[in-house]
Formats: C-alpha cells, structure tokens, sequence
C-alpha cells in the first residue's frame, strides 16, 4: 500500500501537523506543539512527592503543576538491584539515590538481595527521594502523567534498555536464522549493563550498521546521564521532534511521497532521511503553492467527513461512533442506502450482512488509529446467524489489526453480537472539535450549529455513487431541503457546477420542503432512491 506524509508548518500558530495518508485515506493525524511541556519518551530526574499506599504508587515531581504517577510494577530493575552498581563509574552519583533527609546520609537503598518479597512501594521509595523516570503516557482526560522507570531509548534498528542485561528480538521477525543471526550480532557489540531490543527494521541488516546504532544510543545515555547533576525536578533528556520519531519509527518502502511546506523542516527531514534510507531522500518535496497543504491533498475535508459521530462507509453503510471516559461504543447501520432487494434469497441476505461487516470492520480499524481511541471498544456489528460468518469477521479484524503499532487484543464474537477490543493509548484522543482548521467553514445558518459535515457526506455519496456506477445515465438527482439548495446554486462557480466539473456529472438539485435541513436524497431519473442521507 503506498502512503504518503503532509507535514504542515504554521508558524502563526506554533505547531506542526503531521498526516498519514494511505492509498490517499488518512490513516493517522499528529500534532506537534512548538516548546511543549512534554510528550513520552522524555526522561526527568524527579523527587518522589508522595507515597499511595493503596494503589501501591508514587506521585513524581518532575517540575509541573501536576505530578506524575509511577505504579509499583514500572519500577523495573530499581525494585530488586543496586542501581548505583548498574551506572558505568564515571558516572555514579550516589547522592541521587539516598534518602537526602536521613540521618545517615550515606545511606543506600539496597535492592542486592533479589528480595523477591518486596511487593510494596514503600519498601523502594521514600518521600524527598531522587529517581530517574521517564514519561510512558500523555495526560488523558483527568488523568496526568503516567511515569515509568524502565527506561529505554529507541533507535531505528535497536531500543538500549539502561539498568538490563537482556537481549529481545521483535515478535514480528519470524525467521528463526535471522533471529539467531542478529542475537548473535547484538551479543557480540553489546556492553555490560545494557539491554537491548532488536526492532523489526534490524531485518536482515549488517553489523556494522547495528553497531553504529548502539554507539549513539549509548553516548545519548551518557550525556543524560551527565544532566543528573542538576537540581531537581528537571528534564535531562528530551525526546526527538515528532516528525523525527514518526520516521523512525513507521518509515518503509511504502512511502512514496513527503510533501512539506516548510523549507528549513524539509532539509532537516532530508538530513535525517539520508541516514535511515538514503536511497529514498528523493521523496522529499517542498510544497509552496498558495492553498494550504492540508486543503490541496483533502486532509481538511478527511478530517470533517470521519471524525464526527457518524462515519460514512463506501457502499452507503455508516458507523456511529459514542465516546465515553471509560469505554467507546462503535455501532454498523446499514442504512437505508443498503436496501436488501425484494426477493432475494435468505442466503444472499446473509452474503450481504457479511460484506457490510467486513467494510466496518475495515474502516473500524482505521478509526482506531486515526482518533488514536483506547480503552475498551465494543463494536456492535449487524447480527450474524451463521457461526462460519461470525469467525471469518473475527480473522478478519485480527489481520486488519496487525498494522496498529499500539499493544491490542480483541476478543470473538460474543452470543450478543458484540466485539471487544482493548486497546493501549499513550495520547489524547483526538476529535474533530478541538482540532483547528485552516479553511472557512463551508455554510452557517441561523440557531444551527456550524459544521461542514453536511455538505461533506452529500459529495462523499456523490462520489460513492460515481465510483461504484450505481446510475447508468449521466444525470443524479438530489433532493434537499430548498434553503441548502439555494445555498448549493449559489455563485460562480457554485458548489453544483464544481461538482460536475470534478465528476463529470451533472447533479439535478431538488428542492423538497418536506425534508430537514440535514437530510437529503440521491436518485435517478426515474426517482428511484440510490442513497440517502443517515441523518
């Protein structure tokens, strides 16, 4: 599949945008604020604020207004070993590490024994205590900063775990030499004291090249390392620019294009690129046309159309998508788009509820990514009698899945009907209504709410229309309420007339008191319904 990246600077508003389109659907949409505060990955020498005995956790100052949560089991190696023993001499502070208000100042915690008994945080912590933690999730609704001191630093081929002596190979590596081959690599470039990750890029990649990878993840470790001298809470390691760390982290031969409209970002994302994937910098366009990048590659329009509540689907179907704290409720309506015909067979009804599914379920996993959605997700699929049905939906979902990077599980159909996911979530999820656009909202009118989404779904069904030939003469009727078509006819060019110079089709607009301001229908000549509005 090819994918694209439109990366899109305002320096008016002090952040980057960053979308992923695949085969020109976007896949995933990121925000970068120019000086955040923090984002995961950053690391913190921080002072244990207070101590939650029941939930067996520490708030962590690490310098905000609002500590950061670090559970018992993201204490990692700090729980049973001597973290000064893990830290190359040259740079054991031992001071950081002690109870500072003791009476006995040189007093070390001990974790030598490999007590396996310690199962309380106060046995390891203490209040006014120093811990290297570094960020593992955003906060996320009332929720603040979730910490973790397993750290670990991600390159391209290789993640450098401090305080480990363990080698992992990616999951995703399933040739058994391969694998032996790059233990066997690791093994032999790897420094006491260290763990490492073998990433999925490591395939079948040369020493050398591993090799250079570790040195620099290591002389990054020293240098935050020579930061812990500071006062804290401060940060002692920041993580890489958004953009640097998507590359990094999903770039393949996939991707076709990188447009960029800023000139300074594309030589420094050229500076990058040449270093993971030489051969590919010629994929780098710096874009400097007057519409706005997101409006001339219809990641604006993507945005309105699929982050709403209702969700169209290609053949007329629609998802409605319901947010709550705790959990997220996806349900697949047919529609009235989706008429079973008269006579059909109760076998070709059960082949058509089938292929309904298996669209939502393909455009359920793309939401999951695109609003980055955690938690629990029950998706309420049209109901499915036959068992072989329900399963080759289960198979089908899990393959769609293997794609999303984040940890996942879904579990089969229920006797309900129901699919269940969870899903891990390490940012804000995002929603149409506190992400800002660059463009003019398309119409407004009195005691109704702003919102393009209507003129949105009426050219995404003209298209679905087009696309799938669902009319076989060249004329599309569109029966709307009068004051939308008094607004479509409007000016030159109207809305109508680009509709027909971008489709080739002339679209017939009817007026129709009878139907509300958000509904409408598509028809023939003959006035037989082909879609209708799931307003």
């Amino acid at each position: 599949m090819s994918k694209e990246l439109v990366i899109n600077a305002n320096e008016e508003e002090q952040e980057i945008k960053i979308a992923l389109l695949e085969n020109g659907k976007l896949l995933e949409l990121h925000k970068e604020v120019f000086n955040r505060k923090f984002s995961v990955g950053d690391i913190y020498l921080g002072v244990v604020e207070r101590i939650l005995h029941g939930l067996n956790a520490a708030i962590i100052d690490i310098g905000h207004s609002k500590g950061g949560f670090l559970h018992y089991n993201d204490l990692g190696f700090q729980k049973y070993k001597n973290i000064l023993d893990l830290i190359p001499d040259n740079h054991r502070k031992k001071e950081i590490f002690i109870y500072p208000n003791s009476s006995e100042k040189e007093r070390i915690i001990d974790y030598t024994n490999n007590n396996n008994d310690i199962n309380s945080i106060d046995e390891v912590l203490c209040l006014g205590q120093k811990i290297i933690v570094q960020v593992s999730k955003e906060p996320i609704y009332n929720k603040g900063l979730k910490l973790t001191s397993k750290i670990c630093l991600p390159g391209r081929y290789l993640i450098l775990i401090p305080f480990s002596d363990e080698i992992f190979v990616s999951q995703k590596i399933k040739d058994i030499k391969e694998k032996k081959r790059l233990i066997s690599h690791i093994k032999k470039i790897k420094p006491n004291k260290f763990g490492i990750v073998i990433r999925t890029a490591s395939y079948n990649k040369i020493l050398e090249i591993l090799e250079k990878e570790l040195f620099y993840l290591i002389n990054k470790w020293e240098i935050t390392l020579n930061n812990i001298i500071k006062l804290p809470p401060v940060q002692i390691l920041n993580e890489e620019s958004k953009i640097f760390c998507f590359l990094r982290d999903l770039f393949n031969d996939n991707f076709q294009y990188i447009y960029c409209n800023n000139n300074f970002l594309c030589k420094e994302i050229y500076s990058y690129l040449s270093l993971i994937a030489p051969d590919k910098i010629s994929i780098i366009k710096y874009y400097k046309e007057n519409i706005p990048i997101f409006e001339k590659y219809g990641i604006n329009k993507q945005i309105q159309t699929y982050l709403g509540k209702n969700v169209p689907l290609d053949n007329g179907a629609y998802l409605i998508i319901e947010h709550t704290e705790a959990l997220h409720v996806i349900d697949v309506n047919s529609g009235i788009s989706n008429p079973f015909q008269k006579n059909c067979t109760e076998s070709e009804r059960i082949d058509q509820v089938l292929k309904i599914n298996l669209i939502a379920a393909t455009e359920i996993v793309r939401q999951l990514r695109l609003r980055n959605m955690g938690g629990i997700i029950i998706v309420d699929f049209i109901d499915m009698s036959e068992s072989i049905h329900k399963n080759k939906l289960y198979e089908y979902i899990k393959e769609k899945m293997k794609n999303d990077k984040a940890k996942h599980k879904i579990l089969p159909p229920n006797e309900f009907g129901l699919v269940q996911f969870t899903r891990h979530r390490v940012r804000p999820e995002l929603k149409k209504n506190n992400y800002k656009l660059n463009y003019n909202i398309y119409y407004n009118y009195k005691n109704h709410k702003k919102d393009s989404d209507y003129i949105n779904h009426i050219e995404f069904s003209i298209e679905n229309i087009i696309r799938n030939k669902m009319v076989k003469n060249k004329v599309i009727q569109l029966h709307i309420h009068p004051f939308i078509s008094a607004y479509l006819k409007k000016g030159f060019p109207s809305i109508q007339q680009k509709w027909l110079f971008n489709h080739k089709k002339w679209i017939k607009i009817i007026p129709k008191e009878s139907l509300k301001y958000t509904e409408y229908i598509l028809s023939n000549e003959k006035n037989k319904i082909i879609l209708s509005s799931f307003y």
